[in-house]
């Protein structure tokens, strides 16, 4: 049962069209199946289904700000991290999606945002366990360590791994549909990259043919460096020309500095490539965490696409953003191992990922991929957006 101040938050943050994505896979699986979609067709769905749309909505859900602002089931914590759990738990082979079905049908229904959130309630229910009780010795004794207070984390990788690992919390990696929940939002993305890599794959010398041209067979970091930033500005150029949303309205470019160390950190942080929120930059210029718009990561090893390599190493680079941009709800970022990709999602609770894909396979999706970091508007980059500046100062919108 909600009480008065539950009925607030959901009333003051409505869900919006926050659900779109998923209802719109939803209505492709029944067009596919040449079935009317309808709620009550869940039943005749294949199980593949119907945990790509539990994974699609509970992802969706979870990225919303009422998850944050909606305590735990278990009265500790917020509603994001039982949802996150649920996440985990509807991944196994062995989850009973009964439990998650009459979720499904009341966002398909798109019940009042109230029903919603109590159906999300009873979702959660089995995922949350009992709290574990906590010595009282130790309730009140904060943590000593974390890494900002390591100088140079080059030295002690696993010890410096494990205290980053506290920090970060969860993750959760090989989330179906994750782009449709983060990029689905973007204006004129998929007509735009659909034509883009059309144009790329045309003409005498196309720039995609059985991968892309120019891409170093040694997935060399220093090669690839160069190779992404240069790909980028081309894709951005392409894309501008279709008169959608131009990559200079955002002010954001790609930039590649692993040997340049960031402005901002306690001890020395360096950032392989990412997107930085300033057109002029360059591979000299000195950036500050708080222009870091999307950390990158990349291993010239598709085997470095585990937690004890790219994984923590991204998880740094977005607590680096999150500490050095307190408006940010969450950070996205990517790894690229090899020509093996993900796109993250972190908070201040955790991160999620994306299925892994092979950049030089699945071209289209890497163009989808990069010209969504470009075109991204501030709150679809996690941003909060009800925090507004204006004359210098900042407020609550």
């Amino acid at each position: 049962m909600r009480n008065e101040s539950q009925s607030k938050v959901i009333e003051d943050n409505p869900i919006g069209n926050g659900l779109d994505a998923f209802r719109a896979s939803f209505n492709s699986i029944c067009e596919g199946a040449s079935i009317s979609p309808t709620p009550e067709v869940l039943e005749q769905l294949e199980q593949e289904d119907v945990q790509d749309l539990a994974s699609s909505l509970l992802s969706a859900l979870q990225i919303l700000s009422t998850t944050r602002l909606l305590p735990s089931k278990t009265g500790r914590g917020t509603l994001r991290s039982d949802l996150l759990k649920l996440i985990s738990a509807a991944a196994s082979d062995n989850f009973d999606f009964d439990r998650v079905k009459p979720l499904l049908k009341s966002a398909l229904a798109s019940e009042p945002d109230a029903l919603i959130w109590d159906q999300v309630y009873d979702a959660v229910t089995e995922s949350s366990p009992p709290p574990r009780p906590i010595a009282s010795s130790l309730q009140q004794t904060p943590w000593l360590r974390n890494t900002s207070s390591f100088a140079n984390s080059s030295e002690h990788r696993k010890y410096v791994d494990d205290v980053l690992k506290e920090e970060l919390g969860s993750m959760y990696v090989g989330l179906r549909h994750f782009h449709n929940t983060y990029f689905g939002g973007v204006v004129g993305l998929d007509a735009v990259s659909e034509a883009v890599f059309d144009q790329c794959i045309e003409g005498s010398d196309p720039l995609f043919e059985d991968g892309w041209k120019g891409w170093p067979e040694d997935a060399n970091q220093d090669d690839v460096l160069s190779w992404f930033s240069d790909f980028s500005d081309k894709l951005a150029t392409l894309a501008d020309g279709y008169g959608s949303i131009s990559t200079h309205q955002h002010r954001r470019r790609p930039l590649a500095q692993p040997n340049k160390p960031i402005q901002g950190s306690t001890g020395e942080r360096k950032l392989d490539v990412g997107f930085v929120k300033d057109t002029n930059a360059r591979q000299d210029s000195r950036c500050h965490w708080s222009q870091i718009l999307v950390p990158g990561e990349l291993k010239s090893n598709p085997s470095a696409d585990k937690a004890s390599m790219a994984w923590l190493d991204l998880g740094r680079y977005a607590r680096e953003v999150l500490a050095a941009q307190d408006t940010r709800r969450f950070v996205l970022g990517f790894t690229i191992c090899g020509s093996l990709m993900r796109v993250w999602a972190f908070d201040r609770l955790g991160g999620i990922a994306s299925e892994q894909f092979d950049i030089n396979k699945d071209g289209r999706q890497f163009v989808s991929t990069i010209l969504g970091f470009l075109w991204m508007n501030e709150e679809q980059l996690g941003f909060d957006p009800t925090i507004m500046t204006a004359n210098g100062e900042r407020f609550i919108e």
